[in-house]
């Protein structure tokens, strides 16, 4: 005999999702600082521009009635494909009824906890090939060393 009833979790699933979405956007590191991109329905590759990065270096202070130097800025076209990661968990009705937690809620924490941890580490192993060199030994920490240090990520 089956222990299951699909009819006793309905709407649970859009609650776990929203849940899910929800503590991704809370615990991820790494998203925030790379170029993110929604790809178009039906296409497994994402386009977008990759602009020249300016720094703080590039502000300068300007008087009236003074002409300021233009900054220089170019941009390349770069085109990634699209994977897919699934994580999936089964709730039985019995857990369900048989729990005073708020079982669709944990599971959708767990669930956006675990994706986000996943591209935390896929993103984190993309640095190792990262080469970026902002000052030498024994210089003081500057704002643009931190800009600086962005770069590759964008």
């Amino acid at each position: 005999m089956a222990l299951t009833n699909t009819s006793t979790a309905v709407g649970g699933l859009g609650r776990t999702i929203g849940d899910s979405v929800i503590a991704f956007n809370q615990v991820n590191v790494m998203y925030p600082l790379v170029t993110v991109q929604q790809a178009v329905r039906g296409s497994n590759h994402v386009q977008f521009s990759d602009w020249t990065k300016l720094t703080s270096s590039n502000v300068t202070a300007a008087t009236e009635a003074t002409t300021t130097t233009a900054v220089a800025i170019t941009s390349a076209a770069r085109t990634a494909t699209v994977s897919e990661h699934v994580i999936a968990a089964t709730v039985s009705d019995l857990v369900l009824m048989g729990s005073g937690d708020d079982i669709t809620g944990q599971a959708g924490t767990t669930l956006g906890n675990a994706v986000a941890a996943k591209l935390d580490a896929d993103l984190s192993a993309l640095a190792t090939a990262f080469s970026q060199t902002q000052s030498s030994a024994g210089t003081s920490l500057a704002l643009s060393h931190i800009f600086g240090m962005k770069v590759p990520l964008a």
